[in-house]
Order: structure tokens, then sequence, then C-alpha cells
């Protein structure tokens, strides 16, 4: 009798034959080996496989939309299957297996069916919705749009909103076609200036740039174009606002609307002016609520960084961020106690803000480390659920892109204890990035070796010594940009362990005489370690050896750091890093730098405190002239 092992050694083996056999298209050896797998946990997915080969099987397919509870892979099925009933013209069987969809395409293909089933006044009403968008619409919606703009569905009113959607978008090609459609000729004059501000918003400054405009509009151009030239000019706009605001019949929520916007740019400008502006807005909301707060910081007021703490919300003030605020502008007003007091409660998170508060009182780092304790006997019975199951043979058979993308339907109901379990499976598999996220489902943050893993060390050494960097910052910066997944990637295209852009790599691989292929080799970990560490350097080198320069540097850009390096005198680091204008960016540096320590506390090397990494931060014109200098 075959022992279980041996039973589902035989299935991998019998699942990849019929896999070629797909592939093959051997459709009569497929169906005959595929009968004995059908106990086998991942059935499902040979199914998919092959109905994704074979959409002219209905029947089937119907059968595995409704029968199988594998989302992801039903809602992939049904997808291409959708596909290739459009394409054929099968209206009926289309709109009946239709799902109800955010994508503009599937809407516009799903009412073209419609359409096409003489269900037309149906499919031309909803198509108004549709309609309704800032940006051009897909290819596929050509064929009903033609029926909809010839129809008595589209109105003068509907081409004006989208218009307007598109004027606010800066979809200047789209506005300008639809301004064609337009057929008042006050519409038209609307339509004609909102273009002009679109493409040059400094016109607004010209006496009778909007004579033409009905009266409805001037307020809302006005504010429009005066938030423009806010972002790019707010010194300028600033003057412009006092000279015009009286010249046009602003709404109160138009008015606010500048005047907030002026405050936060001079707040992101670090301008000394910000704090008044914040202080003479109406209402605050949670974004005037935080940058008041900043603004204050920035002006190094500590009597005005209390004010605007006290505005803050019961829940905002209890967040370790503005707490540590609070204890600096004790400790700065002549508060000692309360300010200490602070202080003693931060320094307790393993933390940036608590690491912070640790090197004022002179004390130890809280880095305690509670790893989760798991139950054996709990484990395998985990395991031994579908999805588990599901997981672990996409595993067995390295399909870890299918068993990673499954883990979390496998994990999606679980809770507690269960919860914890599969995270420490995923750690045990060496799936650091899905088993931080698990974890992080779970709230539980004490398990340190699982949040902060060590891997690669022997390459990240390598280069670290190369490079002549801290290893604990490499470490630091590759959790935080991928969670030690080498095939990370993230929506603006950057790629592996310390996540490179594609173009980024270009440059570095000219710089060191490497021979670039293609961005692929950017998944490769020893190329991308070598070159995310070299660019790192770089950075370092760049900002006169500042680490959170550096970090920030690295995931802003140079050129954005250099601009917020635009002030007068110099700046506590604390201060410049929480009034960093982008908050992903705020985030970051505070997150590498907490980091590293903690890597420094697991790899037990080195004795840095927070404050090495927080010396003041210079101007850009004090750097240049210390260059000259030097």
């Amino acid at each position: 009798m075959q022992s279980i092992a041996s039973v589902r050694e035989q299935q991998r083996h019998d699942f990849l034959q019929a896999e070629q056999m797909i592939i093959a298209g051997d459709d009569q050896g497929y169906k005959a080996l595929s009968t004995s797998l059908e106990t086998y946990p991942l059935y499902f997915y040979l199914q998919y496989q092959w109905l994704s080969l074979h959409l002219d099987q209905t029947r089937q397919i119907q059968h595995y939309l409704s029968k199988t509870r594998k989302p992801i892979y039903t809602a992939k099925l049904r997808r291409k299957w959708l596909a290739y009933l459009y394409k054929r013209g099968e209206w009926d069987v289309f709109v009946a297996n239709y799902k109800p969809s955010k994508s503009k395409q599937i809407q516009c293909r799903y009412y073209w069916a419609e359409y096409q089933r003489n269900y037309k006044t149906k499919a031309l009403k909803a198509t108004q919705k549709i309609w309704l968008t800032g940006s051009s619409l897909p290819k596929d919606c050509d064929a009903l749009l033609n029926k909809f703009t010839q129809s008595s569905f589209l109105t003068q009113k509907l081409i004006w909103q989208r218009f307007m959607l598109a004027a606010k978008a800066r979809q200047y090609s789209l506005a300008a076609y639809l301004q064609k459609k337009l057929s008042s000729s006050q519409d038209l004059n609307n339509a004609e200036a909102w273009l002009k501000l679109i493409k040059n918003p400094q016109l607004i400054s010209q006496t009778g740039i909007l004579s033409a405009v009905s009266k409805s509009q001037r307020a809302d151009m006005f504010t429009y174009a005066m938030r423009r030239q806010v972002s790019a000019d707010v010194d300028n706009a600033s003057l412009l606002w006092g000279a015009q605001k009286s010249s046009f019949a602003l709404s109160r929520a138009q008015t606010h609307k500048i005047e907030r916007a002026i405050a936060l740019q001079l707040a992101f400008n670090k301008s000394d002016k910000a704090y008044a502006h914040f202080k003479q807005l109406k209402q605050l909301d949670a974004t005037t609520r935080l940058w008041a707060v900043r603004a204050a910081l920035s002006e190094n007021n500590w009597q005005h960084v209390q004010q605007a703490l006290n505005n803050l919300s019961a829940k905002e003030k209890v967040k370790e961020r503005w707490r540590y605020w609070q204890a600096r502008a004790f400790l700065q007003t002549g508060q000692q106690a309360k300010g200490i007091a602070i202080f003693k409660k931060l320094a307790r998170e393993r933390s940036y803000y608590g690491f912070l508060a640790a090197d004022y009182l002179q004390q130890d780092y809280a880095l305690g480390d509670k790893p989760i304790i798991v139950d054996e006997k709990n484990k395998i019975r985990l395991l031994a659920q579908e999805n588990f199951s599901i997981v672990s043979e996409f595993k067995a058979l390295e399909l870890n892109k299918e068993a990673q993308q499954f883990w979390w339907q496998a994990v999606r109901n679980l809770k507690g204890n269960d919860l914890l379990t599969a995270a420490k499976i995923a750690q045990q598999w060496g799936w650091h990035r899905v088993a931080i996220l698990t974890v992080a489902r779970a709230k539980y943050w004490d398990d340190v070796g699982l949040r902060f893993p060590i891997d690669y060390a022997e390459k990240i050494q390598q280069n670290a010594r190369l490079q002549q960097l801290d290893t604990t910052i490499i470490y630091a910066l590759v959790r935080r940009e991928s969670m030690f997944d080498e095939t990370a990637g993230s929506p603006v295209g950057a790629m592996g362990l310390m996540q490179i852009m594609p173009q980024t790599g270009k440059q570095i691989a000219r710089e060191i005489n490497y021979p670039w292929k293609s961005k692929s080799v950017l998944l490769q970990p020893d190329v991308n370690l070598k070159f995310g560490t070299y660019y790192y350097r770089q950075m370092l080198d760049k900002f006169d050896g500042h680490f959170a320069l550096a970090a920030a540097a690295y995931n802003a850009g140079p050129h954005n750091v250099t601009r917020w390096l635009n002030f007068d005198g110099d700046y506590a680091a604390d201060i410049w890093i929480e009034t960093i204008t982008y908050k992903e960016t705020r985030a970051y540096v505070a997150a590498v730098l907490a980091y590293a320590l903690i890597y420094q506390s697991r790899l037990q090397s080195g004795e840095k405190r927070m404050s090495d990494f927080m010396r003041d931060i210079r101007s850009k014109v004090t750097m240049d002239a210390s260059a000259r200098v030097n």
C-alpha cells in the first residue's frame, strides 16, 4: 500500500506531465491523465490552465466558475472568457456571465453587448455615467460612445460637465476636443478661457482676462488659477490674492481653498510666514492642523508649536509623533517635568520617536524581542486546511509567485493564534515579506526576528565594505524597500531588493562598467545590492555624509532633497525630517534610521545612537559655500 507521501509525489509528477500536455495541445492525453488528479490540491489550477486555452468550452467554463471557490482564478478565467465572448460577438452569453466591474473598459463592453441585444435605451442611459470622466476612455468604448454622441442622451450639460472634469485634471487635449462639441457662444467663451488658464495660469494676473466669461464661471476660474499659481510661486500668488480677491464674488469655500493652499505651500517652503496664515484660516482640517504644527516648528517658535499642538484632535494627540513634539515643546518652554514624563513613556517604544526620547534621557533603547511561540499541533492543523495545502503544493512545485498570491486567500479569515502561526510558517519558508505583512494583520509587533530578518548577509556585507557603508544601514534600506523580497516591484517600476528604477540602474551600469542587458538584471539579488549600495553611497557623498538626507534622497530623489534644503541657516534634524513635504518620505526616513538601530542590535555590531544620524542639517547655501572653501 502506497504511503500518503508517495501518493502525493506521484500526483506532483502527473501534474507536471499534465501541464506539458496542455502546452503541447494534447487534449486526449490531458483528459486521460487529469482524471487521476481530481483529489490533488492543484487540480483546480490545472483546470484553469486548460480552460484558458479552450475558451469555447462554455458549459465547462460555467461549471468551473460556479463550483470553484478560488476567487483569484475564477476572476482571471472570467476576464479571459468575457474578452473571448466579446471578440466573437456572443452577446447573450457575455451579458449572462458579466459581473459588475470598476473597469471602464469592461463597463463599455457590457453596455455595448446590451446595445447589440437591442437594449439600446438602457445602454445609452448607462453611458452617461461612463462619459463623466476627466480622462480619455479606453478604445473599447469607441463603438458605444459613437452611438451615445449621436443620441439625445448626450446633452450640452453633460458635455460641459466633462469639459470641467478634463480642465481641472489638466487634460488639455481632451478639454479642447470637448470644447468643439459645445454649442452656445457663452459656453465656447468660457471654455476658451479655461483652456488658456490650463496652459498658463499666470494669465489670471492680467486685467480683463475673464471679461468675456460668464459671472457664474469667473470665481471658479480665478480659484483654479490661483491654486495653480500658489504651487508655482506662492509669494507672487499671495500678492495677487491680496490685490484681486475683492474683484471676484468668491464663496466662503473658494476663499478658504485659496487661503488654505497659500498656508500649506508656505509651510512646504519652510517660510516663517506660514504659521500666521494658518492662524487666519477660519477652520482647520486634519491636514492643516498637522501642518500648522510643522509651520511652527519651521520657525522654531515653541509657543506657536504649543498652540498648534493644542488644536489637534484627541486621537491625534496620543500618536507617538505628536507626543514627541509635545515633550519637545514642554522642554523648550521651561516645563521640564512634563517633557521628561512624556519622554519616559515614549522611550519604552521600539521606534524612531522612542529612540529619540531614549537619547534625550541617555538610556538604553527598548529593543525587547518576544518571538511568537508556535504550537506544533496547531501548525499541523493549519497546514492541513485546504487553502494551505494548495499553497504548500504551489511551493513544492516551485511555483512561488502562485503560492504567495494564493497565501492571502489562505489567511483571509484567520485571526488570533492562527494568524500568528501562519506568519511563523511564512518566516520558516523564507517568505520574509509575506511573514511581515501577515504578522502586521495580527497587529503583533514584538517578534523582532520575524519583522527584521537577516538574509543575503554575505552580499550585503560585501557591498557595504566595497562602498564603505555601515551594514546596518543597508539592511534597513532593504527592509524598508522590499522587505527582503528579491522579486518586489513598485507601481512606478522600481525593482528588486533595493527597489532600483530601471533608468537609474542603466545609469549606474554605465558608471561602474557593468554589462547591462535588460532591466531584468535588477531582479538578481547580487546585482541589485551592488547597484543599490553604490547609489546610496552617491547620495551620502552628495549630502555631506548625512544619513537622513541620503535616505531622503534615496526615496524621493536628490533633486527634491536639494529643493528641501532651500532655507536660511541650519535646522535641527528632527525638525527637518518632520517638515519634509512628502508624507511617504517623512515616514521612510524615520523608518530607515530606526531600522538601522534595530539591525545594529540584531547583528550585535556597532554602538551608534539615533543622535549619530541626527546632526544639524545645513542649508544648500551653507553646504555650497563650505564646498567652495574646501
